[in-house]
């Protein structure tokens, strides 16, 4: 066979296999790797063939130009070969049908040995080079450059050993040091991280290989966060433990299986510290997730008396702003409400002196559908929204209130009510409300056509084009009033 003219037919052809075998694909595959290797060789195998024609094979400078372009080729062929095995070995063998992805560093390492060893045999068969000669020439020149090289080679062998251990890989939140990130890359000399600030660092893999690594959720593994509260002295640790755990129930993030576990830490100067421990799947909102614990828990703490002391000196202090209504003023907004604006003067200044305030953040549920009920709200400020069966069915702002069927008939609650932003909810007890009012018929009725219609409304809200039936309406006041006069004794 002519090798000089089958040569430049054989690289002519097969850039169009590879292309028919596999590059049409997303990323090209192996025919975007190998064709630029392919044109070089197509040019070198070509010009080697009319170097070797009759008309130009005697000119002087035709074998020594046949030499060096005959040595390209056997380079070029070197480097085809090497990235053919690669790619065979690593994309196609390992990650296609084993599904495993090795690191870069490992590919380029395997790569390099290739390279070096296709330079030798050239070196050997092509030049006429003994390779142990060279070898032994070359031994001084190795150490020079092993010691100059060390830290280099130091990192590159240190890396190669963090990738056979599997200690972490690409995409795990890990700390080493002070520094903390996700491992974003590795590389021969360093692997980079990138912070939660979305900064990127380069760390040595010699640093990595001798420091202290920490991977959080490591193997899908739940991480922990523990959070330190402080609280008064005069606040019980289980009473403190209850309304912290109330306050995580429904925090988003925080896993329910393990659960969070609340811990008296110590006796401080001016505190009882607490640490609470939450699991959590997503280590990189850690930050958001613990910011809204805390502020889950103040808002908690706040509605339930709980101090959150602050460092005692003998100094003078600034008063602290009162958090209560002045009384006229809490007098003034529930005299606004439909249902207690129907009781006598005396009965309203009794149960306005029992009030109290609570405050709500955010996504915050302040009944639960199907509980006892003992408070009736009056919101001050805000927006609550009404669920049913998960489902909104009304809202609610300054003005509305919620809560009446408990305050006078003692019922449990029939639906889901949960703060939309802070709101400001003023609340009466229904024990004291018993207590107080002397129910007759009269009002019970004016209470029950209120709360029947109140009632209808929030049902009717979930609905559209429902024409309200007035005996419907009438029905269900008449059984409300039985309820209502039922609950306070009878009293006519």
């Amino acid at each position: 066979m002519n090798w000089p003219v089958a040569l430049p037919v054989l690289f002519l052809l097969l850039p169009a296999v590879l292309y028919l075998a596999g590059g049409r694909r997303k990323g090209g595959g192996l025919f975007r790797q190998a064709l630029p290797q392919l044109l070089l060789l197509f040019l070198l195998s070509t010009a080697v063939s009319l170097l070797s024609s009759s008309w130009l094979r005697d000119l002087p400078y035709a074998p020594r130009l046949r030499f060096f372009l005959w040595l390209f080729f056997w380079f070029f062929m070197v480097v085809l070969s090497v990235k053919a095995v690669a790619y065979l070995v690593f994309d196609v063998l390992v990650l296609k049908r084993q599904g495993v992805r090795y690191p870069k560093l490992i590919k380029d390492v395997a790569v390099f040995i290739l390279f070096v060893a296709g330079m030798l045999l050239i070196l050997k068969y092509y030049l006429g080079q003994p390779i142990s000669g060279l070898l032994a020439s070359t031994a001084v020149l190795t150490v020079v450059v092993g010691f100059a090289l060390q830290d280099v080679l130091g990192n590159l062998f240190s890396g190669i050993i963090l990738h056979f251990e599997d200690s972490f890989k690409i995409g795990d939140w890990v700390r080493i040091g002070e520094r903390q990130g996700r491992v974003e890359q590795f590389g021969w000399r360093s692997f980079k991280v990138r912070t939660i600030d979305r900064e990127l660092i380069v760390i040595p893999n010699q640093s990595a290989s001798k420091a202290e690594v920490l991977i959080y959720g490591a193997g899908g593994r739940p991480v922990a966060l523990r959070i330190q509260v402080g609280t008064g002295y005069g606040d019980s640790p289980d009473r403190v433990e209850a309304a912290i755990l109330d306050a995580l129930a429904a925090a988003p993030g925080v896993r329910r299986d393990p659960a969070p576990v609340v811990q008296l830490r110590g006796f401080g100067d001016f505190s009882m510290n607490y640490d609470v421990k939450i699991w959590i799947d997503d280590f990189e909102r850690h930050n958001v997730i613990a910011s809204d614990v805390r502020r889950r828990i103040w808002y908690a703490f706040r509605r339930q008396g709980i101090e959150i002391p602050f460092p005692k000196r003998d100094v003078y202090m600034k008063p602290e702003r009162s958090e209560e209504f002045p009384p006229a003023e809490l007098a003034a907004a529930l005299r606004k409400n439909v249902v207690l604006a129907a009781l006598a003067d005396g009965d309203f200044q009794a149960l306005a002196a029992a009030a109290g305030r609570r405050v709500f953040g955010a996504n915050e549920t302040v009944i639960r559908e199907g509980e006892a009920g003992d408070l009736f709200h009056h919101i001050h400020s805000g927006s609550m929204a009404v669920l049913k069966d998960g489902r909104c069915i009304a809202r609610l702002g300054p003005g509305d209130f919620f809560g009446e069927i408990s305050l006078v008939t003692g019922e449990k609650t029939n639906a889901t009510v949960v703060a939309e932003r802070e709101s400001v909810v003023l609340t009466i007890p229904s024990a004291r409300f018993q207590q107080v009012v002397d129910m007759n018929e009269a009002m019970a009725q004016k209470l029950a056509e209120v709360i029947t219609r109140r009632q209808n409304e929030t049902r009717a809200a979930g609905e559209k084009n429902r024409a309200a039936d007035t005996v419907a309406l009438r029905k269900e006041s008449a059984n409300l009033l039985k309820r209502i006069l039922k609950y306070f004794g009878g009293k006519a």
